[in-house]
């Protein structure tokens, strides 16, 4: 089905009346008071206990909203056999078999979280429920069909017919599955999509003790011309459409938020949900165009830039496939060369790539081009690619159509399709994927994909949340009160405004004074005093089960009065702890580091008529990445010849927060 721009400018006002959506047409709402934050600022959709443990100033958060399981059409037929709710029980502390499994039924090892998470979202590929019910029940009138067969070849070897079904700008069902029309595989979906509701809410602690929050999800998975262009349906409560809307149904996003309004919002009672882009850094452009060249009028691109703000307030920045804050020399942008961006970067200009017997060497898309194969790592990069330089895009799309069109938050995720939600630590990860399950595979770098050597364990979303309810959590989600790191839990926090204290980083309530004279990450500052620069009250705590911080970056980007996009990375705190080296054998830091690093900056190059984001980035000192940790815990005389690769042998984990605007005013 798909809307015309005018009926989706209907609802998208209409979402921004219901969800009060920030970003949406009219005024943004201000910061809630501390007052309305105890006297509750949760509002409930469900029946439910309040949290014991609750605060006006929030609590982080961290979890996974990116899990596949046996559910997922790429994870069955290769080994996992691991369900949604299993994945629950990982997420809040019980061990859990890793695949491959033995002849015997033994599973290649087992796995468990040092930490429990406190949150988490299976989302499984909605893509092929009602396949993957028909073609593994033996009582199926289609178990026998070939396409059937060969779904359940071993190792996955039968999956290319259902890889270019997502591939497809016109996705087709298969007609021996699901007949000509591909009723019966949709009205076989509904088994799967139950099954995950139902073990989401037995997961799900409504108590007062507010131990794990689980929510409905699942992935909408579309890879049109095999550029990465996948998103995860996350839902606030238990009141959802009764079938999971998929790429074969909806193409486009635009026909994707479409549905969710007709099917969601206007079609259940009480359903509220979002949508969030994930790795972006492989889809060639496709993800993320420019606003401006894409419609007919003005108005239907305002109106639309609108509705995907209601509709995504946030993005993946990181996780199992790669960074997608980032990437140095991007077309049309100025700013110095940043070398975090290259940590965990998937894709290099320069790279010969080769492909079906031909080779292709990777480049920079054209402006507006949108290339093909970005998934495989073989397309072209575009600027709009990354978290950085597509904000910018939102604000040179604001100076045409007066709506920023990527007003992004950020989480990050694992992506794990071996149900282990949030396994994100160097030393004992052991892959994301089924292949991965064994060592030298895992070591090893592929040429067509984002899987073993030139993947990374995955990273966690953070969230700053009244207490630990889907409400909370969902709220904060919507609001972009939201972080994302590279797997540790850092806590991140960035306040905007004009008058903090000069001893704010030393208050009891540093918290309290952030909401009282500033607005949260995720929000908007606009004009302040005659004369002042904006300050970016910043702050971050280390994970304790980690290593100390190394700094705290502000990340700026703006817009002059040119149309010209620029960045900085301002260095805010933590000067002192830069000189120092890793022991290759032992990981050790010969420096210094922070276990908290606090300051207020100051912009010192402001120009109150440029439109401006900033977000901060807290950065720990260095760490042996998990390819090589993996090998100096084995003797130096039984480290396979794997271990002697190009990979890099140290990572800086970090986080990054949601950013804050400032708006000039008109």
């Amino acid at each position: 089905m798909t809307l015309d721009h005018k009926t989706l400018g209907v609802r998208a006002a209409a979402i921004c009346s219901l969800v009060f959506v920030v970003g949406c047409s009219g005024p943004e709402p201000s910061p809630p008071s501390l007052a309305k934050a105890e006297e509750g600022f949760v509002t409930y959709t469900e029946n439910r206990e309040m949290c014991d443990d609750r605060t006006a100033t929030r609590n982080a958060y961290f979890g996974d909203l990116h899990i596949h399981t046996a559910y997922s059409y790429d994870a069955r037929p290769r080994g996992t056999e691991t369900t949604p709710a299993d994945a629950y029980r990982f997420a809040k502390g019980e061990p859990l078999p890793v695949p491959p499994y033995a002849a015997d039924g033994t599973p290649f090892a087992i796995q468990q979280l040092t930490r429990p998470l406190d949150f988490a979202a299976v989302t499984d590929h909605s893509e092929f429920f009602g396949e993957m019910t028909l073609c593994f029940d033996p009582e199926s009138p289609a178990y026998d069909v070939k396409s059937c067969q060969l779904f359940r070849q071993e190792n996955g070897e039968g999956l290319l017919p259902f890889f270019r079904i997502v591939s497809s700008p016109d996705p087709k069902r298969m007609a021996d599955v699901c007949g000509e029309d591909g009723a019966a595989c949709f009205e076989a979906s509904i088994s799967l999509w139950q099954s995950t509701q139902d073990m989401a809410e037995a997961a799900y602690d409504r108590t007062s003790s507010c131990e794990f929050t689980s929510f409905v999800g699942y992935e909408h998975t579309g890879t049109p011309n095999a550029n990465n262009y996948h998103r995860n349906v996350i839902f606030r409560n238990d009141k959802v459409p009764e079938r999971a809307i998929s790429y074969i149904e909806t193409p486009t996003d635009q026909e994707l938020w479409a549905q969710l309004t007709e099917q969601c919002f206007d079609g259940v009672e009480g359903c509220d949900v979002l949508a969030i882009p994930h790795n972006s850094n492989i889809s060639s452009g496709a993800m993320f165009p420019s606003y401006v060249a894409g419609f007919e009028s003005t108005e239907s691109a305002a109106e639309m830039a609108k509705l995907r703000n209601a509709m995504e307030p946030i993005m993946e920045v990181f996780q199992h496939k790669g960074n997608s804050e980032c990437f140095n020399g991007l077309p049309d942008i100025l700013g110095a060369p940043d070398e975090l961006c290259e940590q965990e970067q998937v894709r290099t200009v320069g790279r010969v790539a080769e492909t079906f017997g031909s080779k292709t060497t990777i480049r920079f898309c054209e402006e507006g081009e949108i290339g093909t194969r970005g998934f495989s790592r073989f397309g072209c990069i575009s600027k709009n690619d990354f978290f950085r330089s597509v904000l910018l895009t939102g604000l040179q799309d604001e100076a045409v159509i007066g709506v920023n069109s990527y007003k992004f938050g950020v989480i990050a995720s694992t992506d794990a399709h071996t149900s282990l939600a949030g396994a994100t630590d160097e030393h004992s990860y052991q892959g994301h994927l089924v292949p991965e399950g064994d060592f030298d595979a895992r070591m090893t770098e592929r040429q067509g994909g984002v899987f073993g050597l030139n993947s990374n364990a995955g990273g966690l979303a953070g969230v700053w949340a009244v207490e630990n309810s889907r409400d909370a959590i969902f709220e904060s989600l919507r609001r972009r009160e939201v972080f994302g790191t590279t797997g540790t839990r850092i806590k991140p926090r960035l306040f905007g405004g004009w008058d903090f204290a000069k001893n704010a980083c030393v208050m009891a309530d540093k918290a309290a004074h952030g909401y009282a004279k500033g607005t949260p990450m995720g929000g908007d500052i606009s004009d302040g005093p005659s004369g002042t620069s904006p300050q970016l009250f910043v702050s971050a705590i280390q994970d304790p089960d980690a290593a100390q911080l190394q700094e705290l970056q502000v990340i700026k980007g703006w817009v002059d009065d040119g149309g010209q996009s620029h960045y900085k990375v301002f260095d805010a705190a933590g000067h002192e702890n830069h000189e120092g080296e890793t022991d290759l054998e032992t990981g050790a830091w010969s420096g210094t580091g922070s276990a908290s690093l606090c300051t207020v900056f100051e912009d010192p190059e402001f120009n109150p008529a440029e439109p401006a984001y900033y977000y901060l980035r807290a950065v720990e000192v260095p760490t042996l990445r998990w390819s090589w940790a993996q090998c100096v815990a084995l003797p130096a005389d039984e480290r396979p010849a794997a271990c002697d690769n190009d990979a890099p042998k140290t990572v800086q984990e970090m986080a990054w927060t949601s950013p804050i605007w400032y708006l000039p005013s008109k």
